[in-house]
């Protein structure tokens, strides 16, 4: 699903779009799709930077897999583990009007912008005024990130207790 673009969550499927088609990703982009899949998909690291490997027109080793590992928390330098890019607020932050969004997700071109960066809570009036059924034209979340933040915070916490160090 986050290959494809599929996975709910509007700016990571635009931005997975954009890639896709284009071959680039800005890289704000790059970390919201790192942190989803690494840390709300739960997704080895390795297997999204590979991903990009292979798409990435502006592809660089180093700078691709050190802002995988970046992301993923496992790095040398590394953003802290509890920290967790929350999808929408990230949306709303950074594409607050939704252009970037409509531009690479035209499924979602009429959908009201208070409803933009988290279609699945538009009515079911809304959605067929908007001409996109979610579950049908646009796809629910495939994870609810509410519940998978704090089970990634449980699993980065355990992964980082000091037994489990290698020394």
């Amino acid at each position: 699903a986050w290959c494809e673009a599929r996975t709910g969550y509007p700016l990571v499927d635009a931005a997975m779009r954009q890639l896709n088609q284009t071959g680039y990703m800005h890289n704000r982009l790059r970390m919201v799709a790192a942190s989803f899949l690494t840390k709300d998909l739960l997704v080895d690291w390795r297997l999204g930077e590979s991903y990009f490997a292979d798409k990435l027109i502006d592809f660089d080793l180093a700078a691709n897999s050190g802002g995988w590992q970046w992301a993923a928390s496992v790095g040398c330098d590394a953003q802290p583990w509890f920290r967790i890019f929350n999808p929408v607020t990230q949306s709303e932050r950074f594409d607050a009007q939704g252009k970037f969004i409509r531009r690479y997700l035209p499924e979602l071109a009429k959908v009201a912008e208070k409803f933009i960066h988290a279609p699945w809570t538009m009515p079911a009036a809304a959605q067929q005024q908007a001409g996109c059924v979610i579950g049908r034209d646009y796809p629910a979340p495939i994870v609810d990130h509410a519940v998978q933040r704090p089970l990634a915070l449980e699993l980065f916490k355990q992964a980082a207790l000091p037994d489990r160090v290698v020394r």
